[in-house]
């Protein structure tokens, strides 16, 4: 005979005796499974923390470098121009004979110093340059970087009071100029010296006659005068970058503080040519 549906027996279910041990499983494994998520997400952000630390200091060091060609490129234009004057300089030096030498010394004085000399005014640009722009490079790190990360502290090793070592070279400038004699001239001999009868002879000499002339004699003078900057010592902008220690974003009670993190870069302007006034500097990574 067979039984209705509804009246069969139930029978025992084989893991309805395992309900307690899979409880007691889960209540151990939610703790380990917390940790272990909680472990992903500090991790994952001290990665994403440490790629942004290289990525501000990248950027930092490149425009530090863009500051520093900037102003490599304001020496190497006004290269050419200090070339364009000692050409003209010692063009006009060389283009006669000079009444004295205090007149060629005038000339070249108003093309070379003081408030007219163009050359000295240009070598006071330069350097100017040189010191500028080495400030303001910088400024333009540190300003990156309280964009990006301000939290953190930017270092530079590098020297920030100049971009480089500047020596002159100087170009030799010849010129011609007239010595002139006391308007009685120097003192001739003469043989006449002796003749009672000439009346420029009367008196007490020594055998010598002085006859009214004017001397002048050519001579060769030069100067040196300077006509570019030669760079002398490499540019580049190296900065360290530094996270002080701070909490993880979760489980700072478990896993303590991060730990001090620090990246490091380095750029420098490159392509340019400052001893032959190649104003072609550009920002380069290069660590």
């Amino acid at each position: 005979m067979i039984m209705p549906l509804a009246q069969r027996i139930k029978l025992p279910s084989v893991l309805q005796g395992e309900k307690g041990s899979i409880a007691v499983l889960i209540a151990f494994l939610m703790p380990v499974m917390l940790l272990m998520l909680v472990m992903l997400v500090n991790i994952n952000h001290l990665v994403f923390t440490k790629l942004m630390l290289q990525n501000t200091v990248d950027a930092c060091a490149l425009s530090a470098a863009a500051v520093q060609a900037a102003g490599l490129n304001e020496i190497a234009d006004l290269n050419r121009e200090m070339t364009k004057e000692n050409k003209k300089i010692r063009k006009i030096l060389s283009s006669g004979i000079w009444y004295d030498y205090r007149q060629a010394n005038n000339a070249q004085k108003f093309f070379y110093n003081g408030k007219t000399g163009v050359i000295d005014w240009i070598q006071k640009y330069q350097k100017n340059a040189n010191t500028y722009f080495a400030v303001q490079s910088e400024a333009a790190a540190q300003q990156v970087k309280r964009w990006n990360f301000p939290q953190t502290r930017l270092t530079a090793r590098h020297d920030k009071k100049r971009l480089t070592g500047l020596k002159g070279h100087d170009q030799t400038a010849t010129f011609v100029y007239y010595t002139v004699t006391p308007p009685k001239g120097s003192p001739v001999p003469t043989l006449n010296w002796f003749d009672p009868d000439d009346p420029q002879f009367e008196g007490d000499h020594d055998g010598t006659l002085d006859i009214p002339m004017l001397r002048t004699v050519p001579l060769p003078g030069e100067f040196k005068i300077i006509e570019k900057m030669e760079k002398t010592s490499p540019t580049y902008a190296d900065y360290e970058i530094t996270l002080p220690r701070h909490p993880f974003i979760l489980g700072d009670a478990i896993f303590k503080d991060v730990p001090v993190l620090k990246a490091r870069a380095s750029a420098r302007p490159a392509g340019g040519d400052i001893y032959r006034g190649k104003p072609e500097y550009k920002a380069v990574l290069f660590r």
